[in-house]
C-alpha cells in the first residue's frame, strides 16, 4: 500500500485537484456502478458530468463560497453534485431526507442556503416550506429517470431548473475555476442527529472531508482493485466520506444501492463483486439474525467495517468469510481510530488504535489524563491543520466548549490498554445511574446479546414513578428462537454484575433505527416509560439476583 503523501500531500486535497489527478490516471476505468439500475460511469464520465454541473450551477448564479442544500437519495446525480459544487469552492449543506415541515424548514434556513438541489419526488415537502425560506432563490430538481421534472409545484417565489437541462447545455471547457479552492476552505455542512438538542452544522473544509479516505486507504490498506459497496444515504459522512472518499483516493469503483435492505444485501454484494462494505448500527445483527445459508460464503467481501463491533464478531468472520475491521469518529470531528485486519484477535472488539494523522487521550472529568486501563473521556485531535472539521456552524460557545484545553471532547468513554488498543465503553448521555452505580448501557447490550437466541438489543435508562433510574432492556429474538424474560434474566446474571441486570424487560419484532442504522434508544425509553405498568418487571416477579 503506497504512502498516502504518495497520492496527496494535505494542500493538494481538494476535490477538484483529487479529480483531476483521478482522471489523468485511471480515466477508462469504472469509478460508480448504481447496481439497481445497472447504469456505470468511468473515473472520465463522472467528473464531465459534474464538470457541467458545475458549468450549469455558475449560470444560475452560484459561486464561490454560497452555501447549497441538497436533499437528494443515492444516485449518481447525488455524487455528480456534491463535487460540482467542490470544484466551484461552494458549500454543499446534505439533509436528512425523510425530514419534513418544521425540521426541514429548520436544516436550511439555519444553514443559510441559497439554492436547494431536490429530488423529484422529494419536491412536494419542499416546496410545504419554500415559503418560510427568505434566502432560496433558486430550487434546481433532479427528475426522475431522466424525466423532466414537474417544477410547478413549488409555487412563483424561485426561479427553479432541472438538473438534466442544466448540465446538458454546458460544456467541460464552461467550467474553468473562477476562484481558486483551498484544502482550507469550506466544502460542506453536515448535520449532527440532534438526539441532544437542535442539530448542529459541522464545518468540514475539503481537507477534513478527503482525509476520510486518505487516512482509512492507509490504515486499512485499500487497493485500486477495491470495490466499494454502499447502501447507506449519501447525506452522512459514513458513506459519502468515509466510504465513497475512500474509493475516489484509493483509485477503487464504487457499488452504489439506493439503501440497506437486509433480504438485498448478500445478492447485491455477489452481484457488484465488493470487496469491501460497511456494516453500521444494526446491520451486522439484522445479517446475523438470517438463517446460514451454504451462500454465505459466495461473495467477494474481503473487509467488512462494523461499528459498534458485535459480540459475534469472530463468529461472523468464519461465517462470512471474511475479516472484520471497524474505524471509531464521529461526524462532529473525523475519524480517527481504526481496528484493521491482521490485528491480534484479542484486540477485536476494540476501536483499534490512533490513525496516523490524529492523537487519542482517555481523560478524567478535569481533562486530566487516566492511567492505562483506567476509563475516561475519549478526546482527540488532528497533528496537522484542516484534517478534522472546523467546528459548529454559527454556534462559536458549543464548538469552544467542544474543543476545550486544546482537544475535541467526544462524549463517549473507553480505555486505552498496554498495547495502545482504545475500548469503547459507552456514550456518556447512555451511562445509567441506578442506586449510587454507574452502569454502561453498551456492556448490558453486549451480555445480552451473547445469549444465542437473541438477535439485538438496546439498554437504555428508565425513569421509575418514584424518580429512580433502572434499566431496561428492548429485546429482538432471532427467527425462530424461543427465550423468556426469567430465562434471560437467568443469563445476564451469570454474565454481568447483579446492579447492571435489567429490571424491564420487553420482547420486540424489531427496534427502532434512523437511515444510517443507529437505534433510536429514546423512541424506545419514551415507550416503555408511557405504559411503565404493563412491562415486564424483575422486581414484581420476585427475582431475587444473588450479590
Amino acid at each position: 500500500m503506497k504512502n498516502e503523501k504518495d497520492y496527496f500531500e494535505l494542500a493538494e486535497l481538494t476535490i477538484g485537484n483529487v479529480l483531476d489527478a483521478q482522471r489523468a490516471r485511471r480515466g477508462d476505468k469504472i469509478f460508480l456502478t448504481e447496481v439497481w439500475a445497472g447504469r456505470t460511469w468511468t473515473y472520465a464520465q463522472l467528473d464531465d458530468m459534474s464538470q457541467r454541473i458545475a458549468a450549469g450551477f455558475r449560470n444560475v448564479g452560484v459561486s464561490k463560497g454560497q452555501h447549497v442544500g441538497l436533499m437528494l437519495s443515492n444516485s449518481a446525480e447525488h455524487i455528480a453534485t456534491f463535487f460540482a459544487l467542490g470544484r466551484i469552492g461552494a458549500v454543499s449543506v446534505p439533509v436528512n431526507t425523510a425530514a419534513r415541515g418544521d425540521l426541514l424548514h429548520y436544516y436550511f434556513d439555519y444553514s443559510d442556503v441559497e439554492v436547494i438541489v431536490v429530488d423529484e419526488e422529494l419536491a412536494p415537502r419542499l416546496a410545504d416550506v419554500l415559503p418560510r425560506l427568505s434566502r432560496v432563490r433558486h430550487v434546481v430538481v433532479v427528475g426522475a429517470d431522466g424525466r423532466s421534472a414537474d417544477l410547478s409545484r413549488l409555487g412563483m417565489q424561485v426561479t427553479t431548473s432541472d438538473l438534466s437541462a442544466i448540465a446538458a447545455a454546458q460544456s467541460r471547457s464552461a467550467n474553468q475555476p473562477v476562484d481558486a479552492v483551498r484544502c482550507s476552505d469550506l466544502l460542506m455542512l453536515a448535520f449532527t442527529s440532534g438526539t441532544t438538542g437542535p442539530s448542529k452544522g459541522i464545518m468540514v473544509s475539503h481537507a477534513a472531508a478527503l482525509t476520510y479516505g486518505t487516512s482509512a486507504a492507509y490504515a486499512h490498506r485499500y487497493v485500486e482493485s477495491d470495490i466499494f459497496y454502499i447502501c447507506l444515504p449519501l447525506f452522512h459522512n459514513n458513506a459519502l466520506l468515509a466510504s465513497m472518499g475512500s474509493a475516489l483516493i484509493c483509485g477503487g469503483s464504487v457499488a452504489l444501492s439506493k439503501r440497506f435492505s437486509v433480504s438485498k444485501f448478500m445478492g447485491e454484494i455477489r452481484a457488484s463483486h465488493a470487496t469491501v462494505t460497511n456494516l453500521l448500527g444494526a446491520m451486522s445483527s439484522f445479517l446475523w439474525s438470517q438463517p446460514e445459508t451454504r451462500a454465505d460464503l459466495d461473495h467477494n467481501l474481503r473487509l467488512a467495517s462494523m461499528a459498534p463491533v458485535p459480540v459475534f464478531a469472530e463468529a461472523f468472520e468464519k461465517r462470512f468469510g471474511l475479516k472484520a475491521m471497524t474505524n471509531y469518529g464521529l461526524s462532529d470531528f473525523a475519524n480517527v481510530t481504526a481496528f484493521v485486519a491482521g490485528s491480534p484477535t484479542d484486540k477485536l472488539g476494540s476501536i483499534g488504535k490512533p490513525r496516523r494523522d490524529f492523537e487519542v487521550r482517555i481523560v478524567d472529568d478535569d481533562d486530566f489524563e487516566c492511567t492505562r486501563g483506567q476509563v475516561g473521556e475519549i478526546v482527540v485531535r488532528s497533528k496537522e491543520p484542516w484534517r478534522a472539521a472546523s467546528g459548529y456552524y454559527k454556534m462559536p460557545e458549543q464548538t469552544l466548549a467542544a474543543h476545550r484545553n486544546q482537544w475535541f471532547h467526544t462524549g463517549d468513554r473507553g480505555l486505552q490498554d498496554d498495547e495502545d488498543y482504545v475500548w469503547f465503553v459507552d456514550r456518556k448521555k447512555d451511562c445509567i445511574r441506578r442506586r449510587g452505580e454507574n452502569i454502561s448501557a453498551f456492556e448490558v447490550e453486549k451480555a445480552i446479546m451473547s445469549h444465542p437466541a437473541v438477535a439485538n438489543a438496546a439498554v437504555f435508562p428508565v425513569r421509575t414513578p418514584e424518580g429512580d433510574e433502572e434499566v431496561g432492556a428492548a429485546v429482538v429474538l432471532r427467527e425462530g428462537a424461543a427465550l423468556d424474560q426469567r430465562r434471560l434474566v437467568d443469563h445476564c446474571a451469570r454474565n454481568m454484575t447483579y446492579f447492571m441486570v435489567p429490571r424491564y424487560i420487553e420482547f420486540v419484532q424489531s427496534l427502532p433505527v434512523t437511515e444510517n442504522q443507529k437505534v433510536e434508544k429514546f423512541r424506545l425509553k419514551q415507550q416503555m416509560e408511557a405504559d411503565l405498568e404493563a412491562v415486564w418487571d424483575r422486581e414484581k416477579m420476585g427475582v431475587v439476583l444473588e450479590r
